[in-house]
This record gives structure tokens, sequence and C-alpha cells, in this order.
């Protein structure tokens, strides 16, 4: 027989110690159901792109320009299985304050909505009426915005949109002509995207572009476009770098250094630091309570008993601390868009996977904090803790 009721009466009597230990386990949990949510949204940024696209970018960087002139030499190649060519061009500047970011690009609107619209034949990234493609087109100084900038500014079709250059000098003036909506996680909806020649003529024609846009048929070979694209600029000063999206987009992320191996760092580190409250926690349960457990095995409870207590109150501490954490996370990254740096993840949220692992770090916690009290516990005689209480 196991003495339940204790567990909770220890509980009572010592509320502080058991709240900061279930307390740090908790933010042990969220931190890693936080950091491996972020490795997940990087994996989901590239994994969830088209599979019958190529992005061709500077071979020197990733920041260098391309001539306008290399979308038509592509086009004028035809190569094998290229369906259509575009082109985006990163625009940066700032809205109302520098610390408000969003992502703005300049756009070929006709071929964009080939790629990625209403016309696209492997389906539709940015969803827009056709009403709202054909006015984009029209407006020379008009922009769509994603659905949740929207919401986020309080924008509607007909306001005005105002950017203070830092790339491209000077202040933009845009007109909002339609909000897309998207359900394709991959592509978030807190995007504008314009007129690149609304751009280009306010630059004085420098007809540069930031990327090539390459669809393919499916089933063509992508590894030979890219070959064949590359090898149209190779003896340029504009050499290319042709890859897939997915691959385009994971070499984006790679900016940022090895993320998998950082983030795996401290979420081991901080889960180690916790397995060590955790256990000191219980042990000095156990040295504080030498005369209770004396009191118990003369009450003919016996050494399983007493470790089962104990190994018990390991795991209301670290479960519940386990359980706060996953709840916390889940409830503050469900479904909202993760604003870092240069990068913008739409479908944050806690995967089911980092759930399960989660719920399995804390029964290990559980494990690793009450089993050597346990054993200790069942091993004090009764004169010696009667003597020493």
């Amino acid at each position: 027989m196991v003495p339940w009721r204790l567990v909770f009466a220890h509980a009572r009597a010592q509320p502080l110690r058991w709240a900061l230990t279930a307390g740090s386990i908790a933010l042990a949990v969220f931190l890693y159901c936080t950091l491996q949510t972020v490795l997940a949204a990087l994996d989901s940024l590239a994994s969830g792109v088209s599979g019958n696209r190529l992005i061709a970018s500077s071979a020197v960087s990733l920041f260098q320009s391309l001539p306008l002139s290399g979308v038509e030499r592509i086009r004028a190649a035809r190569i094998d299985g290229v369906r259509e060519v575009g082109h985006w061009t990163w625009f940066g500047g700032v809205y109302r304050d520098p610390k408000e970011f969003f992502p703005r690009f300049g756009v070929d609107v006709e071929t964009m909505r080939r790629q990625y619209g209403d016309l696209a034949p492997s389906g539709e990234a940015y969803l827009l009426s056709a009403d709202d493609w054909d006015r984009f087109a029209r407006s020379k100084g008009g922009c769509v915005v994603g659905r949740g900038l929207a919401d986020r500014y309080a924008l509607a079709v007909g306001d005005p949109l105002v950017l203070e250059g830092d790339i491209y000098p000077g202040t933009w003036q845009f007109e909002i002509v339609g909000v897309y909506a998207s359900d394709n996680p991959t592509y978030d909806e807190e995007t504008m995207f314009f007129h690149w020649s609304y751009l280009n003529e306010g630059m004085g024609r420098i007809d540069l572009v930031g990327t090539y846009t390459i669809d393919f048929a499916p089933g063509a070979d992508a590894a030979a476009i890219s070959a064949a694209v590359d090898d149209l600029f190779r003896n340029s000063s504009n050499r290319t770098l042709t890859q897939s999206e997915a691959a385009f987009q994971a070499q984006f992320i790679s900016m940022w250094g090895n993320v998998g191996l950082l983030f795996g760092f401290i979420g081991a580190s901080v889960i180690f630091a916790t397995a060590v409250i955790a256990l000191n926690t219980m042990l000095l349960g156990v040295r504080e309570r030498v005369k209770e457990i004396g009191v118990l095995a003369t009450l003919g409870f016996r050494r399983r008993s007493l470790s089962a207590l104990f190994l018990a109150e390991s795991f209301v501490i670290c479960l519940g601390g386990a359980g706060l954490g996953m709840l916390l996370a889940s409830a503050l990254w469900h479904g909202q868009p993760l604003r870092m740096a240069t990068v913008i993840f739409p479908a944050f949220g806690v995967p089911d996977s980092t759930l399960f692992v989660a719920l399995g770090i804390g029964v290990g916690l559980a494990l690793l904090a009450g089993v050597a009290p346990a054993v200790m516990a069942s091993r004090v005689s009764i004169v010696r803790a009667l003597r020493e209480g």
C-alpha cells in the first residue's frame, strides 16, 4: 500500500519549493518546444514550395542584382522543359518605423500571375480574384498585400501605402488594389507585391532585378535546366546560380548559420540544468523527511511503498511542469506568424511530434529525479531514521 495522500500533503507543506521546481521544468519544456517549432518552421519554408520551379540568383552573392535582359535571354534559349520565366526584386524600404518589418517585392505582374496566381497550371499560391489580378495589372502604382498584413495595419483596398526607400532611395507611394490570401502555409500572408516597372522607372531605368523565377513542366529534368541556364551566363559578368526553390530557401536560411546545432545545444543545456534542479529538490525532500520515513516503516509500510511515494512525487512535479510548458507553447504559438529578422514563418505552430518528445522529456526528468531519492528512502533503517529524526 502506498500513502498517496502524503504526496499532496507534502505539496501543501512545501508549496514554494514545488512551484519553483515545476516552474523551472515548465520553462525548460516551453523553451524546447519553441526552439523545435522554429526549426520545424524553417524546414517548412523549404519543403512546402513548388517542386516545378527554379530560382536563378547571382553566383557572386544572393544580394547581387541581375540584368533584366537575362529573362529574355533564358526565354530565347528555348531550353527544353522551361514553361515560364519571371523575376522578383527585393525592395526593402521602411513603412512607418524601421521595426515594422514585412517583405516587399517588385514583380512582373503578368508572369507572377501565370506562375503564382489564378493562371498557374501547378496551383495558385496567392489567392486573388481575377478582377483583382486585372486591376493590379492595370495600375502601375498599385500593390497587393497579404490578408495578415492588412489585418495588422488595418489596410483595405483603396488605401494609400507610402514607403521610404533605403536600397532604392526616395519616397514611394502606392495604392492597395487587392488583398490576397494563401492556402499554402509556405507562402505567407504578410507580403507586399508591386510593379517592378514602377520601381525601374523611378530609378531611371536601371533594368536590374533580384532573381529569375523559372517554371518547368512536370517530368522535366530540373538539373539539366539549371545547368543550361547557368551556361547561358557562364562567360558573362553576371554569372548565375540556378537551383530549386526549396534549395534557394535553404540557402537563404543557411545565412543564419547552423541553427539546428545551436538550438539543440541550448535546449540540451537548459534541460540538463533543470534535471539537476529537480534531482536536488527530491534529494532534499528525502533528507528532510528521514523521521517520517522511519514512522511509516514502523507502521508497516514496505520499502517499495516508500520508494513509490517519492517516485510519485517526482512524476507529479515533473509531468505537471512539463504539461504546463507544453500548454503555454501550444497556446502562444498556435497559428501565429512569427517575424524574425528578414524571415516570416507563416505556419508557426508547435508540431505534434515536438509535444510528444516534450512529454517524453517530462517522463525522463521524473525518472531521473525520482529514482535515486526513491532508492535512498527504501534503504533508510527504522532505528537510524528515528535516531536522526
